[in-house]
């Protein structure tokens, strides 16, 4: 930081952080431990404390080796300490094995994660049309419901986080569909995606754009004798 503001002041940045305890009985970095993330949480406090930005990479890498209950806690609760400490950035998604693999399955996992997360820091809103109390005196006790309301119908998609490869059925439904787990669909989305994903492409401009940095990189290269 005091480098870059030293060459440049006042230039924009964003600070990037790691920090891993010790496995003590093997030696080896301790991801996915609670450790980290107190470690980390006191970082994005600092940062936060000196108005720079800051992004924690700790959630994305556990030390699960594959992708099972472990792997869904150590990433779960990493990543909502890290968003409530104050994080600008979370690196969560694909990690496994520490940082040895990614994984797509475990990518779409992790964005139901990254989505429970984003819903509970974005926290409830709390005003005169959220609590409806006119629609409270008309619908009255039992049997009155709200479910017919178009309150309701606006409301709840905003409210309600949907998961979306969670299972959320019923006992029966499950059973008739498969007995199917996160996991299955999970790979189910992964291999929707790939199936039907068509990358947009690049404009003229964009073209033109990307080749001019790399010429600029080709003729700074060229000058350090670099190539």
């Amino acid at each position: 930081v005091v480098l870059v503001q030293l060459l440049q002041p006042g230039h924009r940045m964003m600070v990037g952080h790691f920090s891993l305890p010790l496995n003590m009985n093997t030696g080896s970095p301790a991801f996915g431990q609670i450790d980290a993330s107190l470690n980390n949480l006191i970082f994005n406090q600092m940062w936060r404390y000196y108005g720079i930005p800051c992004g924690d990479g700790s959630p994305g890498y556990v030390n699960a080796k594959r992708i099972d209950y472990q792997a869904g806690y150590e990433k779960a609760l990493a990543a909502i300490i890290s968003a409530l400490s104050g994080a600008n950035y979370i690196l969560l998604h694909f990690g496994v094995a520490a940082e040895i693999t990614a994984h797509p399955v475990q990518a779409v996992l992790d964005d139901d994660v990254a989505a429970m997360v984003g819903r509970f820091i974005a926290g409830e809103q709390v005003d005169d049309e959220t609590i409806a109390q006119d629609l409270i005196a008309q619908v009255g006790p039992i049997p009155g419901h709200y479910l017919n309301t178009a309150h309701t119908r606006k409301w709840w998609r905003r409210e309600h986080h949907v998961p979306r490869v969670a299972d959320t059925s019923t006992y029966p439904e499950w059973q008739a569909g498969g007995k199917k787990s996160a996991l299955d669909y999970a790979r189910e989305k992964m291999e929707a995606i790939l199936a039907g994903h068509q990358p947009a492409p690049l404009t003229a401009a964009q073209e033109e754009a990307i080749e001019r940095i790399l010429q600029e990189a080709r003729a700074y290269y060229s000058r350090k004798e670099l190539t």
